[in-house]
């Protein structure tokens, strides 16, 4: 009885922001969304193989997705800061929408062209960098304070789970309906969202807009106020750090399941699901915790994971310990990557929330430009070596935040006058 009941405590901790109802609305909502958008990125990327069979476009397709969120910057953030969120979420998700609507169209009536898919793609990376830095900021005023890292780790398990979903789902309905198929399934998936977004309690959200200041000065203030925050600026460059040379390490799960396990497609689905298991694993667990103290060297910690699991990934040369490291690699990421985002959070004041995270989910930008370095070193050493490197080089940065935050010395008052006196 014992065991039950600790159980349902455990349980309720996990959902504990489900409780806040407007909070609810956007999760669920969001989560069919994410399904919908990792389906047409599937379709997306079989489109672009079929018409160009060329595994550089496929890249160029990619980094036109990311440069948004590398251009926008804190401008997106300021954007966000001066509109009311949730009406911008509608906004957004009504653009991504027509977006969707209109890539089906191209499909379905057999006009689509590379550049098409080029235009499309830079729109809906703008829209989604919008998206996102709203839709984050949007939980801030949601739940309270002490729910609020649960909300973000419940967040992210869902998104990662939509990865593990979403592909799988997206490869069935090529096969079914085709591309255009799975292009009109992702496009009425955002009515769920825009609906639930419709039915909160608008009163519920208290966001003040200041427009008195110029919008470059407002800017200038997300940049400066960054970098005046010491913690802040450190997470943030910590984030841009893993994303550089980190993260792309799953750009290059292809080759090793073909030169290193030397397998086929199977065993490369295998690879890419196993760190979405294990992001989900650590988001709910993350959910499931009470106050987290210490979260600086929580976020080291977990990059250490991070950079260990990875370097272990890149000796192993067996499908099951390659999956068990990928597990770890997902767990350890989204551990690292919801704390810094909870940091950001809380340490930030409302009006500069939006800058704030539109800085932070930058990263998302550098993962792309971290491809082509990543890709340069494994051209050079070996993609194997090449991920080993990478992880080295996520824990000299994880080092480099812990060493930026050690305590200053205080000189005891004896010894300062001493000093004194011997000048």
């Amino acid at each position: 009885m014992l065991l039950i009941r600790r159980g349902r405590a455990s349980l309720s901790r996990t959902l504990s922001s489900l409780r806040h109802r407007n909070f609810r609305l956007l999760f669920f909502g969001t989560s069919l969304s994410h399904v919908g958008d990792f389906v047409q990125a599937m379709a997306q990327s079989w489109l672009v193989w079929k018409m160009t069979s060329s595994p550089f476009l496929l890249g160029v397709v990619g980094c036109c997705q990311a440069v948004p969120r590398l251009l926008l910057g804190a401008v997106g953030g300021a954007i966000v800061d001066r509109l009311e969120r949730r009406r911008l979420m509608l906004w957004t998700q009504g653009l991504a929408m027509a977006q969707a609507f209109s890539f089906w169209a191209l499909v379905y009536f057999d006009l689509i062209q590379f550049w098409h898919v080029l235009v499309l793609v830079l729109f809906l990376g703008t829209v989604n960098s919008l998206n996102q830095t709203a839709r984050h900021s949007l939980i801030n005023g949601l739940v309270p304070r002490e729910d609020l890292m649960n909300a973000i780790a419940l967040n992210s398990s869902v998104a990662n789970l939509a990865k593990i979903i979403g592909p799988s789902l997206g490869g069935i309905l090529i096969s079914i309906i085709g591309v255009a198929g799975c292009l009109f399934v992702n496009a009425v998936s955002f009515l769920t969202i825009i609906a639930t977004l419709v039915v909160m309690d608008f009163a519920a959200i208290d966001h003040k807009t200041n427009e008195e200041s110029p919008f470059w000065q407002e800017v200038a203030d997300g940049y400066r106020f960054m970098r005046g925050q010491r913690r802040l600026f450190s997470i943030i460059l910590l984030t841009y750090g893993v994303a550089l040379v980190g993260s792309p390490y799953s750009r290059f799960l292809p080759v090793f399941a073909t030169d290193v396990l030397h397998a086929g497609p199977s065993t490369f689905g295998l690879l890419l699901a196993a760190p979405g298991i294990g992001a989900v694993v650590a988001g709910l667990g993350l959910a499931s915790l009470g106050r987290l103290r210490r979260r600086m060297q929580f976020v080291a910690m977990s990059v250490y994971a991070f950079s260990a699991a990875l370097i272990l990934f890149s000796f192993s040369r067996s499908l099951p310990l390659c999956m068990l490291f990928l597990v770890l690699v997902g767990a350890s990421n989204i551990s690292f990557r919801a704390v810094a985002n909870g940091i950001v959070q809380m340490e930030t004041p409302p009006h500069l929330l939006g800058r704030m995270l539109s800085l932070f989910f930058m990263d998302k930008g550098f993962w792309s430009l971290g491809t082509l370095f990543i890709g340069s070193v494994a051209h050079l050493v070996g993609t194997p070596r090449a991920i080993t490197i990478a992880g080295i080089a996520c824990a000299l940065a994880a080092s480099a935040l812990l060493y930026q935050q050690r305590p200053e010395r205080v000189i005891p008052q004896a010894e300062n006058l001493e000093r004194h006196v011997a000048k």
